[in-house]
């Protein structure tokens, strides 16, 4: 499956959600959050759809390797692996969920620690309500948490399909490359369908791999150095809070590309290693944007005191 094709698929599951909506869902939200919630609660059912498909697919598998077993009987140049490569795709297809949890496994182990924002963060009483501070941390904070609530959603059902095609093309021979059976493209789909299903784990293993732990700062502290008004500062604080909120969510698409890329450099497409890595470690800083002006402050030989701004 193409870029292309994976991405026609999402955008169609994405149209037909919203027409299949119930009543309940087809109304007037009140905020831009109830409306995403709404998107990413109508996927509720789909990766149920995945596993028929996949059930249904196993049970062809495995009677065409039947067939195929017959054939290598009937005729010995027929090579008996066409049917064990379509029992095994049977099997694994048959046991998708089992597979699920060993690919994710084979990457995490028994889970990895999620990406976690800090627990010090501002609430709305230190913005201004009705004032530009105020609108902008209200919109940030209405969107965020279903935001990324609906970005697990697309990572998990993207990890599904990927797992479902990698699946399929053990099937395949070894004359189709990267995309055969042992090519690096089918081994790379199971290693990103693995990465996806655990994409939070994979976040905060990036980030202890980078700055020690997996709690990404956005509470901004501003000096009294800079601005001696504790309510003004506070106001400001709070808009720092919010764009780093934002930038932390292009951090997380930016983060999640970064596989696809991975997967279209490994099946040979026009996407390079050092594309993907630059999406990878991107992401990951964009994420801790927080930790990075810290440290870059601290490089610079500013201490904690006399800083402009530090994260918590």
């Amino acid at each position: 499956m193409t870029k292309f094709k994976f991405i026609r698929l999402m955008f169609f599951v994405v149209i037909m959600s919203l027409f299949m909506m119930s009543d309940s869902y087809a109304q007037t939200s009140d905020k831009l959050g109830d409306v995403i919630t709404r998107l990413y609660t109508s996927f509720g059912d789909f990766p149920k759809i995945l596993t028929v498909i996949s059930y249904m697919s196993g049970l062809l598998m495995a009677i065409t390797g039947i067939f195929k077993f017959k054939d290598h009987v009937d005729n010995p140049q027929n090579p008996l692996s066409a049917g064990v490569k379509r029992f095994l795709a049977g099997g694994m297809m048959l046991s998708l969920p089992y597979m699920a949890r060993i690919v994710e496994g084979s990457l995490m182990g028994s889970g990895g620690e999620d990406a976690v924002i800090g627990t010090t963060k501002h609430t709305l009483t230190t913005a201004s309500a009705g004032a530009l501070d105020g609108m902008v941390y209200s919109f940030i904070g209405d969107i965020y948490e279903p935001v990324v609530a609906l970005l697990r959603v697309f990572t998990y059902l993207s990890a599904i399909i990927f797992l479902i095609v990698g699946i399929s093309r053990l099937i395949k021979t070894s004359q189709d490359g990267p995309k055969g059976p042992t090519g690096m493209g089918t081994i790379a789909t199971f290693l990103v369908s693995g990465a996806l299903f655990s994409a939070g784990g994979m976040m905060g293993a990036f980030t202890t791999s980078l700055f020690g732990n997996a709690t990404v700062s956005t509470y901004a502290n501003i000096s009294s150095t800079v601005i001696s008004d504790a309510t003004d500062a506070n106001r400001i604080a709070a808009v720092v809070e919010s764009v780093m909120a934002f930038i932390m969510l292009v951090g997380y698409i930016a983060f999640i590309r970064g596989w696809f890329v991975i997967k279209e450099f490994a099946d040979g497409g026009n996407a390079s290693l050092a594309q993907a890595l630059t999406f990878l470690f991107g992401g990951v800083l964009a994420i801790n944007l927080g930790d990075l002006i810290n440290v870059i402050q601290a490089s610079l030989g500013l201490t904690q005191a006399n800083m402009a701004i530090s994260f918590g």
